[in-house]
């Protein structure tokens, strides 16, 4: 109570500075603008579409549309909306042929929770949901503010009562604001070890219960039932709850997409790696070209809410002709594997792309999709230090930024002796580049 102005007033400068210093614990509130990333393979074009989250509400959606090679020539209206309401605030993008390039699209939302960012083009809609999210202080962040707030009040009014001769009240205030400083820093510390709070439009957790979510029953299927080879075509997969029998409707995105899909003839010389669209609730569907005539496999990787991720499978037929077509470059021994491949054991592939640095695609340097000679089989590795650095939680870099390469390196265990079809996938330049090549693998020793 009795202590001289000029101590008081170095006490309260010092408490004024660690205030001002000191971080709120809103801080440590989760990124909840990181961008939402989704590859869609959408009239004829693989798109990589990246939502720039809003900061605040309403606010703007900032989307990128990264069209990769081949590109072919459409107009996508882009819009957004709630999931509860209309389409709003459309705007037409002219995506130019064999172009590859980023079309940015700037659009409005109005509110936090689910949303849909609609494509639509001629004969074909998607809608890829995601989620608005404006971060927020949970209640000790609001506290440890309010309790800085004091201190910063309290101690001004502790200098003003020193400046004008009041000692009593000056030193009342100051340890009024002393305390005030050692309870906003203390809740400050306390909340930077507790979880932080979920951002205003988060998803609530927890609801699918103590199991989790079943797997999904699909159904895979072709409009036309049997394709001729040389036309176009839909792949349609329909998805119903293995509980319910009700159309799935929560898919989460994995590895950069709703859905994976993995189209092969079954001798191996057509591919397909493309991103079906979701069109209706438990339906997704993506448009090919029938190049190759005879038995074909479908492979489709998805994951649901708060479950794991899971993979479905398929066959159709091609009619036709081969001789109609050109025959593929026939797969090649891939090279920087070991000569002995033994089935089992895990094996360590190193390739080198080429001169030049190369681009992520699915937030991944690239892909090893592997499949046996029956088509029974289907693996996907990817690329060792792209993944390593995902594990950790870095952020890849955009499609647009060649990060990588030109040597890929990949770990694989193949399961069982025989000859592997084997397709190498990265992008240079934004052209998704598939090499075909083939492995054979012997039984491990006795």
């Amino acid at each position: 109570m009795g202590m001289s102005i000029r101590s008081l007033t170095a006490a309260a400068l010092a408490l004024l500075v660690s205030s001002v210093a000191a971080v709120p614990a809103a801080a440590h509130a989760p990124d909840a603008a990181a961008d939402t990333v989704l590859a869609q393979t959408f009239a004829g074009t693989e798109l990589t579409v990246a939502l720039r989250h809003p900061e605040r509400v309403p606010g703007p959606l900032r989307v990128d549309l990264i069209a990769h090679l081949p590109a072919a020539a459409v107009t996508i209206a882009v819009s957004v909306r709630p999931v509860t309401s209309d389409p709003v605030d459309a705007v037409t993008v002219s995506v130019e042929r064999d172009t590859a390039r980023t079309y940015p699209v700037e659009l409005t939302v109005r509110g936090t929770g689910a949303h849909w960012l609609e494509l639509r083009a001629p004969g074909e809609v998607s809608q890829l949901p995601f989620r608005v999210l404006v971060p927020r202080a949970g209640t000790a962040g609001w506290l440890a503010t309010g309790a800085f707030a004091a201190t910063g009040l309290l101690l001004a009014c502790a200098l003003a009562g020193a400046v004008t001769g009041r000692r009593a009240l000056a030193g009342l205030l100051g340890g009024a604001g002393a305390t005030a400083f050692v309870v906003a820093a203390t809740v400050a510390l306390l909340t930077a070890t507790l979880p932080p709070a979920a951002p205003e439009g988060a998803a609530l957790t927890g609801t699918a219960g103590p199991q989790g979510r079943p797997y999904a029953q699909a159904r895979i299927r072709t409009e036309p039932a049997t394709p001729a080879v040389g036309d176009e075509f839909t792949l349609r997969v329909e998805l119903t709850d293995g509980s319910t029998g009700r159309p799935v409707d929560d898919l989460v995105p994995h590895h950069a997409a709703l859905a994976h899909a993995v189209v092969t003839s079954l001798d191996g010389t057509a591919f397909h790696h493309v991103h079906p669209r979701r069109v209706a609730p438990g339906r997704l569907e993506v448009r090919l070209r029938a190049a190759r005539p005879g038995p074909h496999v479908v492979t489709v990787e998805v994951e649901r809410a708060e479950s794991g991720g899971q993979l479905v499978s398929g066959r159709f037929e091609v009619t036709g002709d081969a001789r109609t077509v050109a025959a593929p470059p026939l797969p090649q021994p891939l090279p920087g594997v070991p000569r002995d491949v033994v089935a089992g054991a895990p094996v360590r592939v190193e390739i080198d792309t080429g001169p030049g640095r190369i681009q992520p695609w699915l937030g991944m340097a690239g892909h090893l999709i592997v499949r046996d000679d029956a088509g029974a089989f289907l693996g996907h590795a990817h690329e060792l230090a792209s993944m390593n650095a995902d594990a950790a939680g870095f952020a890849p870099p955009d499609d647009t930024v060649a990060a990588y390469g030109p040597t890929l390196r990949f770990a694989f265990t193949f399961p069982a002796p025989g000859r592997y079809l084997v397709w190498l996938q990265y992008v240079r330049d934004l052209r998704l580049v598939t090499v075909p090549y083939a492995v054979n693998v012997r039984a491990e020793p006795a």
